[in-house]
C-alpha cells in the first residue's frame, strides 16, 4: 500500500494542479467534484507514504477552525438587488459579510493546505522529477504565450496571456518556474562532469528558462520582467557560489562562463528598463498609475478601519470595496487590492492576521525526519535545489506586494507546494540515506 501511494503521489499532484489551471470549464457537477475529490485522494498518498508531522497537521486544522468560524457567523446576506442586507450574528468572532465567499475560501484552503503537504511528502527521486516538469510547463506555456504575442496586430492586453487572464498572473507562474529549472540546469551540468560524460540535458533546460523569460518580456508585465531580472542575477551569484564551494565537483567557474552569467543578467536588466520606460514615457502616465493604485489601498485601508480586529470574511473583498470607493472607481470593477496584505488585513482583520501568520510559522516549523535530501550529492540539495525553490518563493512574495497571485488557484498551489519542498529540504543533522520507495 505505501509503495502504491508513493507511486501515484506525483501524479496526483500534477492532475490536480491541470485540475486548477484548465482554462475550459468543465461540465457540472464534474466541475465541482473533480478538484476536491483529487484532494482527498492526494492526501490521503500523502498520509500512506509520509505520515505528515503532529505540526503540521495542527497548523491545518487551525486554518480550517479559522475559516469555518467566519463561514458558522455570517453578519450579511447577499441580494442582488439590495446588495449586502445586514443580519444577527455573534459579535465580537469573526463573521462573514459574504457568506459564499467564506465558504469557497474554506474549501480552497484545504487543497491549499494540502499542496504544502505533498511538497512535504514527496520523495527525493520525485523530487528529481520537479525541474523537468517545471522545464516542460514553463516551456509550453510560454510558446502559447509568444504565439499569442506573435499575431498580426495583438493588443498588449489580450483576453487571455497563456492561460491567465492578463499578463501579470502569466509572470507570477513564470517567475515561480524559473528558479527552479535554472536549477535542473545546473544539476544536470554537476552531474555530467562527474560522471565524465561528454554531454548533459543542460542546454534543455537553458532553453526551457529562456523562452520563460521571453515570454514574460513579450507579455510586456513590468513587474514580472523586474523580478525576472532579480531571479536572474540571484541565480548567477549562487552558482558562483556554489563552484567555489564545491571545486572538487569538477565544472570550472572559467572567464567564459562568468562573462556569460554577467550577459545574462545585464540582458534581463535591460529589458525590465525596456519595460518600465515603454510604459512610463511620460510623467502623466506614471501620476495615473499612482493614483490608481494607491486610491485602491486608501480605500482598502479606510474599510479596514470600520472593522479592524476581524475583518469583513474571506472573499468578501469585491462585495465589501464599493462602499468605500471614491467615485472615479465607480467605472471599474475592483475586485482584489492589489496588494495580498492589504486585502488579508480587509477580509481576516488583524487578529486574523496574526493567526494565520502564527499557523504558518508553525507549519514551517516542521522537521521532517529522515531527511529528503541525498547526502552522497555533490552538491547538496540544500546548496543547489532548495535555493532555487527559495528564490521561487521570494518571487511570490514579491509579486504578491504589488498583485494578488494568492487569489489564482493555479499559482496558491504552486506557491504552497514550493514552500512545503523548501521546507522538508531543511539540512537535517541526521545524515543517514533515505530509502527509496
Amino acid at each position: 500500500m505505501k509503495r502504491a501511494a508513493s507511486i501515484v503521489l506525483l501524479p496526483l499532484l500534477v492532475l490536480l494542479l491541470t485540475a486548477v489551471a484548465w482554462p475550459a470549464a468543465q461540465p457540472a457537477p464534474w466541475s465541482t467534484a473533480l478538484v476536491p475529490a483529487l484532494t482527498l485522494l492526494l492526501l490521503l498518498a500523502c498520509v500512506i507514504t509520509q505520515p505528515p508531522p503532529l505540526r503540521l497537521w495542527a497548523a491545518g486544522v487551525g486554518l480550517l477552525v479559522l475559516l469555518y468560524a467566519y463561514v458558522w457567523n455570517p453578519s450579511h446576506s447577499w441580494s442582488s438587488t439590495a446588495g449586502l442586507v445586514p443580519q444577527d450574528y455573534h459579535t465580537g468572532w469573526p463573521a462573514a459579510a459574504y457568506p459564499p465567499g467564506a465558504r469557497a475560501a474554506l474549501l480552497f484552503a484545504g487543497t491549499v493546505w494540502t499542496a504544502f503537504v505533498a511538497g512535504v511528502s514527496l520523495s527525493r527521486r520525485q523530487l528529481s522529477w520537479l525541474p523537468a516538469l517545471a522545464a516542460l510547463a514553463t516551456a509550453g506555456m510560454a510558446l502559447v504565450v509568444i504565439s499569442q504575442r506573435l499575431e498580426p496586430n495583438a493588443p498588449r492586453i489580450r483576453e487571455f496571456t497563456g492561460i491567465f487572464v492578463n499578463e501579470n498572473h502569466y509572470a507570477v507562474f513564470a517567475n515561480l518556474l524559473l528558479p527552479v529549472v535554472l536549477a535542473g540546469a545546473a544539476r544536470a551540468r554537476f552531474r555530467a562532469v562527474q560522471a565524465g560524460l561528454p554531454s548533459s540535458p543542460a542546454g534543455l533546460f537553458y532553453l526551457a528558462a529562456a523562452l520563460s523569460a521571453a515570454g514574460v518580456v513579450m507579455s510586456k508585465s513590468r513587474a514580472g520582467v523586474a523580478v525576472m531580472a532579480l531571479l536572474v542575477g540571484a541565480h548567477v551569484l549562487l552558482h558562483w557560489r556554489t563552484v567555489r564551494r564545491y571545486p572538487f565537483a569538477g565544472v570550472p567557474l572559467s572567464p567564459v562562463f562568468k562573462a556569460l552569467g554577467v550577459a545574462a543578467f545585464l540582458t534581463a536588466v535591460a529589458f525590465a528598463v525596456r519595460a518600465f520606460w515603454a510604459e512610463w514615457q511620460q510623467v502623466s502616465a506614471i501620476a495615473s498609475e499612482w493614483t490608481y493604485r494607491s486610491g485602491i489601498l486608501r480605500h482598502s485601508f479606510t474599510a479596514w478601519q470600520e472593522l479592524p480586529r476581524w475583518g469583513y470574511g474571506p472573499g468578501s473583498f469585491a462585495i465589501i470595496f464599493p462602499y468605500y470607493q471614491a467615485a472615479e472607481y465607480a467605472r471599474h470593477t475592483i475586485l482584489h487590492a492589489h496588494c495580498e496584505p492589504m486585502q488579508f488585513l480587509v477580509e481576516y482583520g488583524w487578529a486574523g492576521v496574526a493567526i494565520l501568520l502564527a499557523l504558518t510559522a508553525l507549519a514551517f516549523s516542521t522537521r521532517r525526519a529522515p531527511p529528503v535530501a541525498d547526502p552522497a550529492e555533490v552538491p547538496a540539495f540544500a546548496d543547489c535545489e532548495r535555493c532555487a525553490f527559495g528564490l521561487a518563493l521570494v518571487a511570490g512574495v514579491l509579486h504578491c506586494l504589488v498583485d494578488f497571485p494568492l487569489r489564482i488557484p493555479l499559482l496558491a498551489l504552486l506557491i504552497a507546494l514550493w514552500a512545503g519542498v523548501w521546507v522538508a529540504s531543511r539540512p537535517h543533522p541526521d545524515l543517514t540515506p533515505r530509502s527509496e520507495a
